[in-house]
């Protein structure tokens, strides 16, 4: 068995700086395949996402046949009435975006856009996601599509982030003129290639759910950990 954990969905994966998270990925299936693992523990708590790509990089690994990541990426415009009151704007650039007959923009520059292809070398064994309350973003495509495709056993606690998408991408950075609240503007809809789940707008659920008494948090138990071994053996 092995145990791939990953603390978010961007940068570099070790103290020196050197691995990124792509290299990570098919330094860690490669291994995976070079000793013949069956099982795999794959630990995203407290992992916020990251860059959308790497998930599904991550995925693609996964699966054996192409699969569709997103059904749309939709923005509802490129330009805002609220732009006088922005101090930043991570603006998505005109040629990854086209305007629909909707008179919305749709990403259609975006890597995960259209069909995706499998990755070698592929993982087919069994899968045990560890998850919680702190799972969101990046992490929570990530689960949905493996939730969608019934391709792993989920312990822990549901998922921060939803299972149908998200708002996201480009984030408007907006002080309010009288009070100077300041708050964050997603600009972008992220609506994922999954079947519609029950109840609408919740997180990822636990197949497993583990939940802590104060006395086993101070202890530092991974309850989740040792369920998922229990599992994989």
């Amino acid at each position: 068995m092995a145990r791939l954990k990953l603390r978010g969905f961007f940068g570099t994966v070790d103290d020196s700086g050197k691995v990124d998270v792509r290299t990570f990925l098919r330094q860690s299936f490669e291994g995976m395949r070079d000793h013949g693992t069956k099982s795999l523990i794959l630990d995203v708590r407290d992992n916020g996402g990251g860059e959308d790509e790497l998930g599904r990089i991550l995925l693609s690994y996964l699966v054996d046949k192409p699969f569709r990541y997103y059904t749309d990426l939709v923005l509802n415009d490129r330009g805002f009435s609220f732009a006088r009151y922005m101090t930043r704007f991570d603006s998505i650039p005109a040629n990854l975006v086209t305007k629909g007959a909707d008179g919305k923009y749709h990403c259609t520059g975006h890597p995960n856009w259209g069909v995706q292809q499998p990755i070698q070398p592929h993982f087919g064994g069994k899968v045990l996601v560890l998850m919680n309350g702190a799972s969101f973003s990046t992490t929570c495509e990530f689960l949905s599509h493996m939730r969608d495709l019934g391709r792993a056993t989920f312990i822990g606690e549901e998922s921060g982030g939803a299972y149908v998408g998200n708002t996201s991408g480009g984030l408007a950075h907006v002080i309010l003129p009288n009070t100077q609240v300041q708050l964050g503007v997603p600009i972008m809809r992220y609506d994922l290639a999954v079947k519609p789940a029950k109840p609408f707008g919740r997180g990822i659920q636990a197949d497993v759910p583990v939940t802590y008494t104060i006395a086993e948090l101070i202890a530092g138990t991974d309850k989740e950990l040792a369920r998922a071994l229990e599992l994989a053996r």
